[in-house]
């Protein structure tokens, strides 16, 4: 009885992450969801389903969509491990590499909260390094990211390529220079956004070369595929025999999986909505710079992070749901940014002239 004390006084005060709840379905440009959706193929994958696949655990010796990812990725199978959504593979590489004494990590700021959220957890001492606003384009700081590392030899570093909120890819030279330099730190690329933008890393390469570098990836983005939870991950074969060992029990869901084959294979659907969302991106990045005090960041995600000097943000937000659109404010109470993702081709129009109105209205 007294452990069980001793443990919930531990918790005391700790909060379990959570996304914020909404009933609405359309309008949804706070969540970086894929609004075109997936290929039509993925649900068409499933018209040959038999009654065994949904009672049989999967036991053969090879993995169809860990093969199909090896495929494509250029990387042996072995290196590659399936999870439950990016969210648990990152939730599960924090947690191995903090098991032991050393329980020090470093987090991009401004960054996704799950990450802070799960280092209070663990009991992790944290430092932030800055992802900072340039021009016209944001940039992480790699120099105060060195620093860091240098002063306190932290288990694990969080890089995400592209970052959100601010929508900019790390450079890969950079990247690569902290991890040839710190062997001690393991560097976790959460490239959750990737698909809208050229691919700056050699990941496979950097896999053969180094342990200390891990990629997370997820079916959630681009293609489209959030609510079945499938993330995968990419490694050393010596930092996988570390990471595998908290993987989930069984395999994935063999029909999610289907329809994560059926998504990789059809290149030709990804590569038109790609296009389509950097275009629409583009435009809007241009649209908004014309409006004065205002600076949209150019982006290689699938939303758009903006600046407004001058205005009440909180106002915008507030006609923007109105008029049925969901959006992010990110910032404290100096300063604040909006960030917004990219609807569809078809909806951009009405949605923007709304926006530039709701901005318009909002001058302070």
């Amino acid at each position: 009885m007294k452990e069980e004390l001793k443990l919930l006084k531990e918790y005391e005060g700790k909060n379990r992450y959570a996304g914020v709840p909404t009933e609405q379905t359309t309008g949804r440009l706070h969540y970086n969801e894929n609004l075109y959706g997936p290929s039509p193929k993925c649900l068409e994958s499933l018209k040959d389903l038999v009654i065994t696949d949904l009672y049989q655990y999967e036991s053969g010796a090879h993995d169809d969509l860990t093969d199909k990812l090896a495929e494509i990725l250029g990387v042996p199978a072995e290196n590659i491990f399936l999870n439950n959504g990016s969210a648990e593979n990152i939730k599960s590489i924090i947690g191995m590499l903090t098991a032991g004494e050393n329980k020090r990590v470093i987090l991009p700021d401004p960054g996704w909260s799950y990450y802070y959220g799960l280092a209070d957890y663990k009991f992790c001492e944290t430092w932030l390094y800055h992802v900072r606003e340039g021009e016209d384009k944001c940039y992480h700081d790699m120099q105060e990211l060195r620093s860091l590392i240098e002063e306190h030899e932290p288990a694990l570093a969080v890089i995400t390529s592209p970052a959100m909120p601010t929508g900019n890819l790390a450079d890969p030279v950079m990247v690569e220079d902290l991890v040839r330099d710190f062997p001690q730190t393991v560097f976790l690329m959460d490239e959750a956004y990737l698909g809208f933008a050229d691919y700056p890393f050699d990941a496979a390469r950097l896999i053969r070369e180094y342990d200390n570098i891990v990629f997370s990836r997820t079916f959630s983005k681009y293609y489209g595929l959030a609510n079945l939870r499938i993330g995968y991950a990419f490694c050393s074969s010596a930092l996988r025999r570390v990471l595998w060992l908290d993987n989930p029990l069984h395999r994935l869901p063999h029909i999610s999986k289907r329809m994560a084959i059926a998504a990789l294979n059809d290149t030709a659907y990804y590569d038109d909505i790609g296009r389509r969302t950097i275009a629409s991106r583009d435009q809007l990045i241009s649209d908004l710079n014309e409006i004065p005090d205002v600076l949209a960041y150019k982006s290689d995600a699938n939303f758009v992070y903006i600046r407004l000097i001058g205005y009440d943000v909180d106002k915008i937000k507030a006609i923007c749901e109105e008029n049925g659109y969901l959006i992010r404010i990110f910032g404290g109470d100096n300063e604040k940014h909006l960030r917004i993702t990219i609807t569809t081709d078809e909806d951009m129009p009405a949605f923007k002239a709304m926006l530039i109105k709701a901005i318009e209205e909002s001058v302070m």
